[in-house]
């Protein structure tokens, strides 16, 4: 996993406009790029930073899922309610946004790949927006 202190010190808003925003590419999170046939990927456990709203997009060239777990604390241990989830067909673009305002610390998102063929994701963004 990586060092939560590196991701709050790139949690710098892109501008200072109306609503503040910080896109993480997925070698930040660490999201592989490649998924097993009827495998998993898991990012590293990523700090909120007080950012309230979010969304995860990617394209993944097999059908699979999207789950994004939410935790009240900064070390991904205490459970905020049930992961959020959307399915991914195969070379459509998938957003799962967050859908409530329940408070929390931190995230993992995890992709799934449930063909029995190797999955590739691209157009991967997490994108953390203050609200």
């Amino acid at each position: 996993m990586s060092n939560p202190a590196n991701q709050i010190e790139v949690h710098t808003p892109v501008d200072a406009g109306q609503v503040l925003q910080v896109p993480l590419l997925p070698a930040l999170i660490n999201i592989s790029a490649s998924i097993a046939g009827n495998g998993s990927v898991v990012s590293d456990v990523i700090i909120a930073n007080g950012y309230k709203a979010f969304a995860f997009g990617c394209t993944s060239s097999q059908n699979g899922t999207v789950s994004i777990q939410r935790y009240l604390d900064q070390a991904g241990t205490i459970l905020q309610g049930a992961a959020l989830t959307v399915s991914l067909t195969g070379g459509t673009a998938a957003i799962l946004n967050n859908s409530d305002n329940h408070p929390f610390q931190s995230m993992v998102i995890t992709v799934s790949n449930s063909s029995g063929s190797a999955a590739t994701l691209t157009n991967t963004l997490l994108l953390l927006q203050s609200n």
